[in-house]
């Protein structure tokens, strides 16, 4: 079954022709953080250090653009937690 992020994505890239300025922009529209089951969200530096964070305006938001699941996988295996993708508010 598709997630939430899955379909906005796809609704993104049904809606603009391929390799186009415009589906990109489409993409960047749909943005997305990373969070753990207690509320800490995943953020990364300028310098790449990462850290889970409980403050959401210090999460590292990602787009449409970037793939979620690879991220995802990343950082759980990096931190050892589970994390779910959060889309947020277009």
């Amino acid at each position: 079954m598709p997630t939430l992020i899955q379909n906005t994505i796809a609704r993104a890239v049904r809606v603009t022709r391929s390799r186009t300025d415009t589906r990109m922009q489409a993409l960047a529209a749909v943005r997305w953080v990373l969070a753990t089951d207690d509320g800490r969200f995943v953020a990364v530096d300028e310098r790449a250090h990462t850290e889970l964070v409980c403050d959401p305006a210090k999460a590292m938001v990602y787009d449409g653009r970037d793939n979620e699941e690879q991220k995802a996988g990343f950082f759980q295996a990096l931190f050892k937690v589970p994390l779910t993708v959060v889309l947020l508010d277009q």
